[in-house]
């Protein structure tokens, strides 16, 4: 039996399918979640999440915050509907602290970041350290690196394009986007805008749902509300690259936009590889799928 993969993941609870992604990857049997950070890290955030990994039987988790005890609202009422009534509570330490901890623990741990890349950064300006296998969803593979094809036609014809993630700290990103690193991997806007889970897609796990409480909490979410699932996507890929198709790039930002440059044209530059499809979504959703 092969060992778990140790994880580290940053999110946000703006949109669900964060919250989502940590309920698989809090119980999948491949994975072995260390740690979470939360960004910008709000009591209610940390209240949420501590709720969450208490259902799931996994309280161990360690929590850190980017701004600790801040009481700004930034949960929405899809999470009370989903999991119920919860309490506002603290991190463990802050974001930059839990990382450290857990990639002295875990030095081949993977982050997995789904947020703006505040706390990543943060971490790696208070240590000069960083993770050597990172999958951050955000960046954005243009028409220069995705074959016409494989293109979503409402980017077809653009090169850059504004994302999120990246655009939520554009200085902290193109700081990590530099660092040498084994292992860097960014799920393109183009590819998960793609990656609708429907309820059909749902019914394929439903004969799984007993065997997973995280797989069953997922289930839950679907019901309460079908959507694009970027942050899974992204988790899912750290789990198993190989369910999609990758581009060695550089990547880089341009008026608010961001696109990548061929690779292999600036070898002076530090490379990441970015997904340009998915052959089979749902080969990938079934990763999702106990063993």
């Amino acid at each position: 039996m092969q060992p778990k993969i140790p994880f580290h993941f940053d999110l946000e609870t703006a949109d669900p399918d964060d919250s989502m992604t940590l309920a698989i990857l809090a119980t999948h049997p491949k994975v072995h979640l260390v740690s979470v950070s939360v960004h910008p890290g709000g009591t209610d955030q940390i209240g949420m999440i501590r709720h969450l990994l208490r259902i799931l039987d996994r309280p161990d988790i360690r929590i850190g915050a980017g701004t600790p005890k801040s009481i700004a609202k930034r949960v929405s009422g899809f999470h009370s509907d989903w999991i119920g009534v919860f309490e506002h509570s603290e991190a463990d330490d802050t974001a930059a602290n839990i990382m450290a901890e857990t990639l002295r623990k875990h030095p081949d741990c993977t982050l997995l970041t789904g947020a703006a890349l505040t706390n990543p950064h943060a971490f790696y300006e208070a240590t000069g350290t960083f993770f050597e296998r990172w999958f951050c969803q955000g960046g954005f593979a243009g028409d220069n690196i995705v074959p016409k094809e494989h293109r979503l036609e409402k980017f077809d014809g653009k090169i850059t394009c504004p994302t999120f993630n990246l655009n939520g700290n554009p200085l902290a990103a193109e700081a990590l986007l530099a660092i040498p690193m084994t292992e860097r991997r960014l799920i393109s806007k183009n590819v998960c805008h793609g990656a609708i889970f429907t309820k059909v897609d749902a019914a394929l796990l439903v004969p799984f749902r007993n065997q997973n409480k995280g797989l069953d909490l997922f289930l839950k979410a679907v019901d309460l509300k079908e959507k694009a699932l970027h942050d899974t996507v992204a988790g899912l890929l750290a789990i198993d690259a190989s369910k999609a198709l990758w581009a060695e790039v550089i990547p880089y930002r341009k008026s608010g936009g961001w696109g990548c440059m061929e690779a292999e044209k600036h070898p002076e530059k530090q490379s990441s590889l970015i997904t340009t499809y998915i052959p089979d979504l749902k080969a990938l959703w079934m990763v999702m799928k106990p063993d």
